[in-house]
């Protein structure tokens, strides 16, 4: 499922977009959601896609099924007609790189609308060990999103790179259909998905750290115990 998003700009010129975010999502959590609400607000986007993968290349495999994470993603944003779930790479299987991802997608919206990838600066430290990692700016602009006060010393490769592609300004974003790297603080949650599953194995509550139907769902099925 494609979403072609409006993106507001200061000039009122209306554009479209793309905006996702990929990840594991085992399971998903608010600190994921918080992520994806703050950046619609801010880029005045109007709408974000989360990409659930179906194995990662870089993790263990998960341990519930993907169509349960599927599933999870999809109770999580139920609520929030902004955000939506594509299940591209669940329905794909196999291994999960983005670079086929981003491929797929831009056969789909054509060359000239922007496709923004979000994600978190853990991953973007981790990128010279993806999949065709250099390929991936022809394809989108990638959205960083850091935590507040936190200046990561980069590896020659990514610095360089960073040098090449960095934005002046996150307005380059919505100008050009890929390209560019933007990095963004937002607010940190401190909720994380191990987290998650560690309370569920001990049998605590895992209440307020994820929307109420994933919880239900996770209970209804005993996942992670």
């Amino acid at each position: 499922m494609v979403i072609l998003v409006t993106i507001r700009v200061k000039d009122n010129v209306k554009t479209s977009g793309l905006a996702i975010m990929g990840g594991t999502f085992d399971p998903v959590h608010n600190g994921h959601l918080r992520t994806a609400v703050e950046i619609l607000d801010r880029y005045h986007y109007s709408a974000l896609s989360l990409i659930p993968c179906f194995q990662p290349v870089h993790k263990d495999r998960p341990s519930v099924l993907p169509q349960q994470r599927l599933e999870m993603a999809r109770l999580a944003v139920s609520g929030d007609a902004r955000l939506s779930v594509d299940s591209r790479e669940i329905d794909r299987e196999g291994p999960s790189y983005s670079i086929d991802t981003l491929r797929d997608l831009r056969s789909e919206i054509g060359p000239d609308e922007s496709l923004i990838m979000v994600l978190g600066m853990d991953s973007f430290l981790s990128l010279p060990t993806w999949h065709n990692w250099q390929q991936i700016i022809q394809y989108a602009h990638l959205l960083v999103v850091s935590r507040p006060g936190w200046e990561p010393d980069l590896i020659s490769e990514l610095s360089g790179f960073c040098e090449n592609y960095r934005a002046a300004s996150s307005h380059e974003l919505q100008c050009a259909p890929s390209g560019r790297v933007w990095f963004e603080t937002l607010t940190p949650l401190g909720i994380s998905s191990s987290m998650i599953r560690a309370l569920a194995r001990k049998n605590e509550s895992i209440a307020y750290l994820l929307p109420e139907p994933v919880q239900n769902y996770i209970e209804q099925h005993q996942l992670y115990r």
